[in-house]
């Protein structure tokens, strides 16, 4: 039977996609098959998405800072204006659809700033008092505590409230942007996770759960929510779709 489509959009380094493999398993394993983003998609979005049942925002490098309306802090890290086009045109005509969206680490920030949110553009000079948010240890390894919020769909997934995450980012969501509400925060008041408001599958988190899936139930069941509702969307077109593994 046929899996549904997700559009992954890599880095582009020197004129080479990038993408880490981690991304593309963890989808296969939740009954996906991950379809990398070529940049010229930036030009025709639609032309993806229209063969497409849902979209991950992947990690990576900062967003330019231009696009939330600040100047660069000295501490942000190196930006690329053409990764940036791409995604934000993404994620603009995805919502417009309402196809499912799963956003990560960069990938949150990215739905965030494109929603008219803000960013901290450098917790640790920015939060002083905030936690270690780049962990020294393996990606592997659940570095700190979030407390997760009732009536969403994390809440399924943590049952309890509470969990542990990894942790590989400086920079966090400051202003939460329109049609979106935090559902979980470290324990310092960093927001980690955020849901969309409305209709449509829309789940961001500031964690890399892709690196979580061999040893932790949890990401394996937040993909397995998101391939979920990519069925969905598969099955309202009324196309075949096949189940996960």
């Amino acid at each position: 039977m046929a899996r549904p489509r997700v559009l992954l959009t890599p880095s582009f380094e020197r004129g080479r996609l990038s993408l880490r493999r981690e991304y593309c398993r963890a989808l296969a394993d939740a009954g996906l098959t991950a379809w990398p983003v070529p940049m010229d998609a930036a030009e025709s979005p639609w032309d993806y998405l229209d063969m497409a049942h849902g979209i991950v925002l992947s990690g990576g490098g900062d967003i330019d800072p231009t696009r939330y309306g600040q100047q660069p802090h000295a501490a942000l890290g190196e930006v690329d204006p053409e990764r940036d086009a791409l995604e934000f045109a993404l994620i603009a005509e995805a919502l417009r659809r309402q196809l499912p969206v799963l956003a990560v680490c960069r990938g949150m920030q990215v739905l965030n700033v494109a929603l008219g949110g803000t960013l901290i553009q450098d917790i640790p000079n920015q939060r002083p008092m905030a936690l270690r948010h780049q962990q020294k240890a393996p990606r592997w390894y659940l570095s700190h505590a979030i407390e997760v919020a009732g009536g969403s769909y994390l809440r399924e997934i943590y049952p309890a409230g509470y969990g542990r995450v990894n942790s590989f980012h400086h920079q966090a969501v400051d202003r939460v942007g329109r049609d979106l509400r935090p559902v979980a925060a470290a324990p310092d008041g960093i927001i980690e996770a955020l849901e969309g408001i409305g209709a449509g599958f829309v789940l961001a988190v500031q964690w890399h759960p892709e690196d979580l899936c061999h040893s932790e139930a949890e990401s394996r069941g937040l993909f397995h929510l998101f391939a979920e509702a990519c069925r969905g969307v598969m099955e309202k077109r009324g196309e075949t779709a096949g189940g996960g593994g």
